[in-house]
């Protein structure tokens, strides 16, 4: 069936332009209630152009522009969040994914691991005083600790640590207990391992190693490292010493050379 003219005409007068009257009215309406033009948009499904057109003469009152304004920060923060979580759950998926790329690791990876990780923390011809290896993060530390006995054929009795705090000013009894267990379960080798061995760092040494600070500025530094310690959080860091392992140091180091031979 083809319509003729005549009753084209007939559709926009009695459906079309009655359907845009309306939807004007009520687009009106919705705008004096202080909806947002996105808002209007979904509803009534009509052009941002003509909408805009339509709404440009009415004022919104105060309220409702501080109204529209909160509610656009509600939608930006909830948006925001919404792709935070997304992210983070796409590198959650991309790390446990990883993760099962390692699988087993065998005892010459494990001895090439322990070499590396000497090699960052250590300068490779420093070994007169022995094996000796410091971190904060007891993850590596027990990699060092599974290399040494695994790799380097060091038993338990040989290995001493050494727990470095930064500041004695707020080492109360308690805390120290709180250290020493802390880095007792981190490392799996009991409390009394740990009880005598406990050193203090010197505050200034912090910036020993930048000589264009003055005095002042060194004081000042430390007020600040100062003022922002958290008790709670604060385990040092720990050091591994392998007794009488001059000889192993010695192997290290030409291990080392052997790798920077190859590259």
């Amino acid at each position: 069936m083809i319509l003729n003219y005549d009753t084209i005409l007939l559709v926009m007068k009695n459906v079309v332009q009655p359907l845009q009257k309306f939807k004007k009215q009520t687009a009106l309406e919705l705008r004096k209630k202080g909806f947002s033009y996105s808002e209007i948009q979904e509803r009534i499904k009509i052009p941002k152009s003509t909408l805009s057109s339509w709404l440009k003469s009415i004022k919104l009152t105060d309220y409702q522009t501080q109204k529209l304004k909160d509610k656009r920060e509600k939608i930006a923060k909830a948006n925001s969040a919404k792709k935070s979580l997304s992210i983070e759950r796409q590198i959650e998926e991309i790390k446990n994914s990883s993760s099962k790329n390692i699988g087993q690791i065998s005892r010459r990876e494990l001895w090439l691991i322990g070499i590396i990780l000497y090699w960052l923390k250590k300068n490779k011809d420093d070994f007169k005083n022995g094996v000796m290896f410091s971190s904060s993060d007891p993850d590596i530390m027990k990699l060092f600790l599974k290399w040494l006995k695994e790799a380097g054929g060091i038993k338990d009795e040989e290995i001493k640590f050494d727990i470095f705090l930064k500041n004695k000013k707020v080492a109360s009894e308690n805390l120290l207990k709180d250290v020493i267990r802390y880095w007792s379960n981190a490392v799996g080798y009991p409390k009394e391992r740990f009880l005598h061995h406990i050193y203090f760092q010197k505050s200034n040494a912090v910036f020993k190693d930048n000589q264009k600070l003055n005095r002042e500025e060194n004081q000042k530094l430390d007020r600040e490292v100062n003022k922002n310690l958290d008790i709670d959080k604060i385990y040092g860091f720990l050091r591994v010493r392998v007794g009488s392992s001059s000889m192993l140091a010695r192997q290290i180091s030409g291990w080392i050379e052997g790798i920077i031979n190859i590259i």
